[in-house]
């Protein structure tokens, strides 16, 4: 009989052991782990949404029970909050729809939603989402990418051929300068050389403030997926 209470008792202190190592303070790299792993959910998250690899559904109801939100910096489109399916291991997208609202930035947390926008991502291992990222990157474009590459290109060839034509400019007027049968200022040089690259200096002049413009869009494309 005392053999039995002795084992009961190391039984509850086994799981007295079990409640306090569950509700001990996580250490700070376990903290560190938890939230890199939640980065790379939301950054798998938003690039299968870029890839279409997703669909979208209007749900009346949702048992979050059997879901877990995985807590992010952001939230997708600001709206969006991140969610696994325990069951299927499914990353979720999921977006409350208020009445009057409708899930915009100054929703109320306080009233109960008519129902959730889902974003249903596709369920794929490691190996396959990294393929898909490789695929994507070569053959998927989005159009703020391509204006801000563009309006670099068009930037640097305008610079490069202003500087050509600098070079080639100066090596002229050196030669005018020096040779004997013109006798020209060089105030005159200058304005002549001014001229034969002014369209470049214009070009860069003009493409600077589109390469800012392209970036700012680039950017906020990006801070808002």
């Amino acid at each position: 009989m005392e053999e039995n209470k002795v084992e009961m008792l190391d039984e509850v202190e086994k799981d007295l052991e079990v409640v306090e190592s569950k509700t001990k303070p996580l250490a700070e790299y376990e903290k560190l782990l938890i939230a890199e792993a939640a980065r790379e959910d939301y950054e798998k998250a938003i690039n299968l949404v870029k890839f279409g690899c997703f669909e979208q559904k209007e749900e009346t109801t949702l048992d979050f029970s059997n879901l877990e939100l995985i807590k992010t910096e952001k939230k997708y489109k600001g709206l969006y909050s991140l969610y696994r399916n325990l069951d299927n291991m499914q990353l979720m997208l999921v977006c409350p729809l208020v009445e009057d609202n409708k899930g915009d930035k100054d929703e109320r947390t306080d009233l109960t939603p008519y129902a959730y926008d889902v974003i249903y991502l596709e369920v794929m291992d490691n190996e396959t989402y990294q393929m898909v990222c490789k695929a994507a990157k070569n053959n998927l474009r989005t159009k703020t990418g391509v204006i801000y590459k563009a309006s670099v290109i068009g930037w640097i060839v305008m610079l490069v051929l202003a500087v050509l034509a600098l070079i080639c400019v100066t090596i002229y007027a050196i030669d005018m300068k020096n040779s004997k049968q013109y006798d020209y200022s060089w105030d005159y040089i200058v304005l002549v050389a001014m001229d034969l690259i002014g369209i470049y200096l214009v070009g860069v002049i003009f493409t600077t403030p589109l390469v800012v413009i392209a970036r700012i869009m680039y950017n906020k494309d990006k801070e808002q997926k």
